[in-house]
């Protein structure tokens, strides 16, 4: 039962990666198969790009985004090590959606932080299994960028 609920918790808190950003339902999309980001995002999408693990503020404010929406070593370690997400730019805000690290994987094989990506261009997702320090597996859906 303990461990079940250290499991349930552990969950809640890497969801609470969201805290950092905003939730324009990019995740909903990669979960529910292939989609745009511009048609997710929202009219006037300028810009998008890849934020990966270990993301450094300063870069993320060199691309125009707030540096408090991203997590870091001193305010969220977990996160800072495990949330990847996605980055807009559109009509004056620049947003950045965190996933569930045990949900959607923005930073598979090929992906460099920080890339730019076509805002316009169909984002595939493959599920693929990840196993954790806990041992736990669970079926991760990893993007892909055309």
């Amino acid at each position: 039962m303990r461990r079940k609920l250290a499991v349930v918790a552990s969950v809640f808190a890497l969801a609470g990666c969201g805290a950092h950003g905003t939730e324009m339902g990019l995740q909903d999309a990669a979960l529910s198969g292939d989609f745009i980001v511009a048609d997710v995002a929202g009219s006037g999408v300028e810009r998008a790009y890849v934020f990966c693990p270990y993301t450094d503020k300063t870069e993320a404010q060199r691309l125009g985004f707030d540096p408090s929406d991203v997590p870091g070593i001193d305010d969220n370690l977990q996160a800072w090590e495990t949330a990847s997400g996605i980055g807009v730019i559109a009509g004056g805000r620049a947003e950045i959606e965190w996933f569930d690290p045990r949900r959607v994987d923005a930073c598979g094989p090929g992906v460099e932080p920080y890339q730019e990506i076509d805002p316009v261009a169909t984002v595939h997702g493959s599920v693929e299994p990840r196993e954790y320090a806990s041992g736990e597996i669970a079926e991760v859906i990893v993007l892909r960028f055309e």
